[in-house]
């Protein structure tokens, strides 16, 4: 009865978390709407006797620093040279909305700087003159940019794990359920501890103990020591010998996995 009503309360909370999504998603793009895309009127340029320094006058943007800028996919810094705030901090705490925004700067960022250029500056006023300096500073963004592909492929897959998107312990142990769920440990249970719930679970479902459960126990055998296996192997410690190769083949893998679910999940919905 109580396993019934805690599946009621988790039907009940599905619908409360898409509703929440949905007012945070909509909230964003209204704050957005509001702050970076409202309509904002034309400068106005009639300067009839008066004389006015191009040094007081709005600088206007240019096309090849903003590119220079977007480089940098973890950053969203041409959003904020061209002041687009509210957006440039949304893409910065939505990783550049999941990257994909960022590839649809790169199509829109004439239009972008057209349009602060033309709602902001006055026709007569000069260009950015800070494009030398960027430029010696070229290599450092390049630098950066690299940093951040580097951390996404190594990160990615560990961040969706985290936020429970993948499974990776499960694909890994090739188990039904979580491996540490299956034997009722924690991510932080000592050896001892796993190696506790593996006899108790063994004990309750080895097929000797079990006269006449035939293949479900041994299904279940199969996943508790699958899990076990993989417990054991999160466990041991690093070899002392560590190699670049060892690691990148524990990344790949774990790309891998996170593939094997989207794969999954296509196939599905396909």
């Amino acid at each position: 009865m109580d396993d019934f009503h805690e599946e009621i309360l988790d039907d009940d909370e599905d619908p409360k978390q898409v509703l929440i999504f949905i007012v945070h998603a909509v909230s964003i793009i209204m704050l957005c709407k509001l702050c970076c895309c409202a309509p904002a009127q034309p400068v106005q340029t009639n300067l009839r006797g008066v004389e006015v320094s191009s040094s007081a006058l709005q600088q206007q943007k240019r096309l090849c620093k903003s590119y220079l800028l977007w480089l940098n996919p973890l950053v969203p810094a041409h959003h904020f040279y061209l002041e687009r705030l509210v957006h440039g901090l949304v893409a910065l705490w939505t990783l550049n909305f999941f990257l994909v925004g960022w590839l649809l700067d790169a199509i829109f960022m004439p239009h972008y700087v057209r349009s602060f250029n033309a709602l902001r500056c006055a026709p007569i006023a000069p260009y950015d003159n800070s494009r030398r300096r960027l430029l010696c500073h070229m290599p450092m963004f390049i630098l950066a940019a690299l940093a951040g592909l580097l951390a996404i492929v190594v990160y990615l897959p560990v961040t969706l794990h985290h936020f429970k998107v993948v499974d990776i312990d499960r694909i890994a142990a090739q188990t039904q359920v979580n491996p540490y769920e299956l034997l009722g440990l924690s991510k932080g249970a000592s050896s001892s501890e796993a190696k506790a719930a593996y006899r108790s679970a063994s004990l309750q479902w080895h097929p000797d103990r079990n006269p006449g459960c035939g293949k479900e126990c041994e299904n279940k055998m199969s996943e508790i020591t699958k899990a076990y296996d993989l417990i054991k192997k999160r466990q041991a410690p690093p070899p002392q010998e560590a190699t670049w190769e060892a690691w990148m083949q524990a990344v790949v893998q774990d790309w891998k996995h996170v593939l094997e679910v989207f794969d999954t999940a296509s196939g599905a919905s396909g």
